[in-house]
């Protein structure tokens, strides 16, 4: 009996075998291309500029473009899953990347390359939400959280690779070859999931509701373009009329969803369970905060130290570093360690301390020691970010979480596009006035600032999660 009964666990925990192995891997693959475009482009900032003889304020929508078109598509994955089955959607997601990837090397000018930004944030954007529902398809949510581990793998490896080929390819290619180097990537990722990937049928019915793909895909990009322009030296109407529309739209919508009692794209509802809103507002505010650092960290090497492409990678790799040691940790200390509400907390404390010596660096300070800053960031942004994952599910129905994956995903990618807007347009302004060391240590504190504010946010975690 006691044979039976230490058996028992094994029989309710089957392990994952060779087959869904080599699905995570190749989920993996896809995915970290989609992040890999998030981390790499930071270090080309400078030579963008250079090139395409535009400020920061401008050369950042390369970033903000992208980020706000992964948003932007995010609400339609759900339907397109549905319709067409994960597997299938998800294929069609790396098409579009691959397509954008090539145009965007073959870029003539700085609009042409925001325009086919927005078409690789469209490939990407469905990625991440997708690779969760073919993980659930294939594995069920017995073994999920085996394979989201492996998963987890291009979340940690962006940071660290994204920033250090990036300034290779820069420096001794090409910015072009920042974006041309997806493209046998992607084509291998599409060619192993038609081969290997089982594909479910969709269900063929449903429609996509339109007015919320006009509000939400729309008013986002319309909102934060106007909070990006906010505070530049630009006339008033440059930001006020996308502001306001993308507050009537997004607006609009909420009242019109929550009177006609129609679920939506985004489940208004969803946010009544404190454990999910607090973990959303985490993600976004984390990703804000991961973001804008690494728009500003390789900037601050460049200009402030006249670092090269590949020295300012080199110099953001220890936040990857470190996030890639905390991972290890995290996993296991969030199913027997403490709670996911002290981890989010400590994690914060961390990325404070992380973030303080640049707000009070010298252009020609000490480098060592800011390694070791970035370091301690990387692991601080882990423990932040890593148990929201877990609390954000934590009294949710099965039947919610498809809606909470989106409306997270959402959250996630309006965060670093806004992160990334807001610290271009203040570090701007204050070079403008021909001040670099001012410039960054503003920049700085805003994510110190938020920060802060993600502590507030995390003490209405759940103590049990």
């Amino acid at each position: 009996m006691s044979a039976q009964a230490s058996t028992a666990p094994r029989a309710e925990r089957p392990g994952l075998d060779r087959s869904l192995t080599g699905i995570a891997l190749i989920l993996v693959l896809g995915a970290f291309v989609a992040l890999l475009d998030t981390t790499v482009i930071g270090v080309a900032v400078q030579a963008l500029a250079e090139r395409f003889g535009a400020g920061l304020a401008e050369v950042q929508w390369a970033t903000t473009a992208y980020l706000l078109a992964l948003a932007a598509v995010i609400p339609v994955t759900g339907w397109a899953a549905q319709r067409f089955g994960a597997t299938r959607a998800w294929t069609g997601s790396l098409v579009v990347l691959l397509a954008g990837s090539a145009l965007c090397g073959l870029s003539w000018s700085l609009g042409s390359l925001v325009v086919f930004r927005v078409v690789q944030g469209l490939g990407a954007g469905g990625l991440f939400p997708l690779s969760r529902l073919i993980v659930l398809e294939v594995a069920g949510r017995e073994r999920m959280g085996r394979m989201m581990a492996l998963m987890a793998v291009p979340a940690v490896a962006a940071p660290v690779i994204g920033p250090v080929v990036g300034g290779v390819l820069v420096q001794e290619l090409s910015w072009r070859w920042v974006f041309l180097l997806n493209v046998p990537v992607l084509l291998a990722a599409i060619v192993l999931t038609l081969r290997f990937v089982p594909a479910a049928a969709g269900s063929g019915t449903g429609r996509p509701d339109a007015a919320g793909l006009v509000a939400v895909s729309g008013g986002l990009p319309l909102l934060l373009h106007g909070l990006s322009r906010l505070g530049a030296r630009a006339p008033v109407v440059s930001w006020a009329w996308p502001l306001a529309a993308g507050t009537v739209l997004l607006g609009g919508y909420g009242l019109w969803t929550a009177r006609s009692g129609r679920p939506g794209l985004i489940r208004l509802g969803l946010f009544r369970d404190r454990a999910f809103a607090a973990s959303c507002a985490l993600a976004f505010l984390g990703n804000f905060v991961l973001f804008a650092g690494a728009f500003l960290v390789p900037l601050f090497f460049q200009q402030g130290t006249g670092q090269g492409a590949l020295g300012a990678g080199l110099a953001l790799a220890p936040q990857g570093l470190g996030m890639l040691a905390a991972v290890l940790v995290a996993g296991r200390l969030m199913d027997s360690g403490p709670s996911a509400r002290s981890m989010v907390l400590g994690g914060l404390a961390l990325v404070s301390a992380g973030t303080v010596p640049f707000v009070l660096a010298q252009p020609n300070g000490h480098r060592a020691l800011l390694a070791v800053a970035l370091f301690v960031r990387g692991v601080g942004l882990t423990f932040a970010i890593s148990p929201t994952m877990k609390t954000l599910y934590h009294s949710l129905p099965a039947e919610r979480v498809s809606d909470a994956t989106t409306a997270n995903a959402i959250g996630q990618q309006v965060g670093g596009a806004l992160g990334t807007a807001v610290v271009a347009v203040v570090l701007q302004r204050l070079l403008d006035r021909g001040s670099v060391a001012a410039g960054f240590h503003a920049a700085f504190w805003v994510t110190v600032v938020c920060g802060g504010v993600a502590f507030l946010a995390a003490l209405t975690l759940p103590r049990e999660a």
